[in-house]
């Protein structure tokens, strides 16, 4: 059992609650607390009033790949470090543990940063997110789109035209993947550094996929070291993705097959699950999690 590092999870979700439960069961110990923001579009779960250590946060509107979801998760971390934890671990509602949490204690033992970034975007055409305009208001993924939306996705391509981004806020730009677990002297320094640099926040707050970009590039400019790789596992092969975890990812997670571009980690968390996914879950629990 987890008997030193205390551990407070960041949780995003805004459906599939039974999972999130199952989640939250799973991840339960010693000197754990698990901070969540539930999307003020969804309903509020019901089936956690038996935890103690959850505390749901003041809740806003988020649209997938807007900054609505960054600010939520700038949020739980204020809200989070105010109880001085070793460890923030930024996880969706939909993700779960493929190893035992022993394992991801003797990594938290052994110090460093659990972030996977790299200077500069994975993709060319990645540029636009930055130089671009984008607004927060709809959810871009929608197949048949109503025709205000289609107003306003005209209307960005004009501001970006007119208007791009030209002056950055930052030295250098770094990119990775939105999930990590940090140490409590790196989320101070985060939001102490976006408190005394407004620009950053006026700078994203019409970016595509901030979370992607803000943090890593904060870091990136910083003097944090001892990056290890982030920790969770995420398959991009479908599109649009991610994909859901299925019976073909289970001989992956059995043979540690799960190191990507970014660090040399085998993952401790996969994405994404729903509720539908109990018997992936129990074999897991029963062959992977023993």
């Amino acid at each position: 059992m987890n008997m030193q590092i205390k551990v407070a999870y960041l949780i995003t979700a805004y459906h599939d609650y039974e999972h999130l439960k199952k989640l939250i069961l799973t991840l339960n110990d010693t000197n754990i607390c698990f901070f969540i923001h539930i999307d003020k579009k969804s309903l509020m779960p019901t089936n956690l009033d038996e935890f103690e250590n959850i505390k749901f946060i003041k809740r806003h509107k988020v649209w997938w790949a807007g900054w609505s979801h960054q600010k939520a998760i700038l949020n739980l971390m204020a809200e989070a470090v105010k109880g001085n934890f070793d460890y923030y671990s930024l996880i969706s509602g939909s993700d779960y543990p493929i190893k035992k949490n022993d394992f991801l204690y003797s990594l938290l033992n052994q110090g460093g940063e659990f972030i996977s970034i790299k200077e500069g975007f994975s993709a060319e055409f990645k540029k636009n997110w930055i130089t671009n305009f984008y607004f927060d208001l709809f959810y871009r993924r929608k197949p048949n789109k109503p025709i205000w939306i289609k107003i306003l996705l005209r209307l960005e391509k004009k501001i970006s035209f007119y208007f791009p981004k030209k002056k950055y806020p930052f030295e250098r730009i770094f990119f990775g993947p939105t999930w990590w677990i940090l140490t409590h002297s790196t989320v101070n320094y985060i939001l102490d550094f976006l408190e005394a640099n407004p620009k950053y926040e006026r700078f994203f707050k019409n970016s595509f996929c901030s979370e992607e970009i803000l943090i890593p590039t904060i870091i990136g400019n910083s003097n944090i070291k001892n990056l290890k790789g982030n920790l969770t596992y995420v398959d991009w092969t479908v599109a649009p993705g991610p994909a859901f975890v299925s019976e073909k990812h289970l001989s992956i997670f059995e043979n540690d097959i799960v190191n990507n571009e970014y660090g040399d980690n085998c993952a401790f968390f996969a994405r994404k699950f729903k509720n539908e996914s109990s018997d992936i879950l129990q074999y897991i629990d029963n062959n992977l999690r023993v």
